[in-house]
């Protein structure tokens, strides 16, 4: 394929093992499906039928899942799913990449919303307790009182690139089963933890760790008392959660964006 027109993107799992650049004769066209697997992993599907991906690095990290519907592949370091195969629907025998890797995208702007449907600040018609999984299985959560939680979302470098919507109830809403089939990605100061099923890839819920002890012990108390609170909660993603449509939802958002990312983790000037 004559690539000499084409507008170049760069992207990459978020540890930086798997990096490509996708070239693409016209703007990205967004594609959300409703698998499941595509649904609990919040993918934002770029076909490649009139586009091409040149990998410029490889560490061989990248595992494939397979459901009904869809050939997965993500990073078994960090667990950003990077490409997929539709087996069924419309998109059907297509390779595709998961636009959330690329840098600088702007994944508020990317990932669409329906507009008609009457949004609720609540999840007004999740039961209580409601229950997840992973698509696999393995991994399983339940959220006690979920009505009471607000849904939050960031454009983090992190969260970003795992489709990340939280709510952020306290350890002792939040049951998890099947914590033991997951691989832990943490970077940076590693004051957070981002585990994903070792089979499947979704992300199911966050560990917050903070800052260590001794940095801790010389705050203000006012200012332990907040991190007091922070390390009880036990954040969730509700796109693996039954019976919550997403798109009904009012998402509190906020500008965290990625200041520093391509310098620490990627090692880029």
């Amino acid at each position: 394929m004559d690539t000499t027109k084409d507008t170049v993107y760069q992207g990459n799992c978020h540890c930086g093992s798997y990096r490509f650049e996708l070239y693409l004769k016209q703007p990205i066209m967004v594609v959300k499906c409703g698998f499941l697997l595509c649904s609990k992993q919040g993918y934002l599907w770029q076909s490649l039928l009139e586009a091409s991906i040149l990998v410029s690095r490889d560490d061989g990290n990248m595992v494939q899942y397979n459901s009904t519907d869809v050939k997965n592949q993500f990073c078994s370091k960090c667990g950003s799913g990077v490409l997929g195969e539709h087996l069924d629907g419309q998109l059907h025998g297509q390779k595709l990449v998961n636009i959330r890797m690329v840098r600088g995208l702007d994944s508020f702007k990317a990932e669409s919303r329906t507009e008609s449907l009457e949004k609720s600040s609540m999840f007004s018609q999740a039961t209580s307790p409601t229950l997840g999984s992973c698509h696999c299985g393995r991994v399983k959560v339940e959220v006690t009182a979920l009505v009471d939680l607000k849904l939050k979302e960031d454009n983090c470098s992190i969260c970003t690139r795992n489709a990340w919507a939280g709510v952020y109830a306290s350890s002792s809403r939040v049951k998890l089963v099947g914590t033991e089939n997951v691989t832990e990605y943490q970077f940076g100061r590693k004051l957070m933890g981002h585990p994903f099923c070792t089979i499947c890839g979704v992300h199911v819920y966050m560990n917050v760790y903070g800052p260590p002890r001794s940095v801790i012990d010389r705050l203000p108390e006012e200012r332990k008392e907040i991190i007091r609170k922070n390390l009880d909660l036990k954040p969730v993603n509700v796109r693996v959660l039954e019976g919550v449509e997403l798109e009904r939802l009012n998402i509190e958002r906020s500008d965290e964006g990625t200041d520093g990312y391509e310098r620490v983790i990627l090692g880029l000037t």
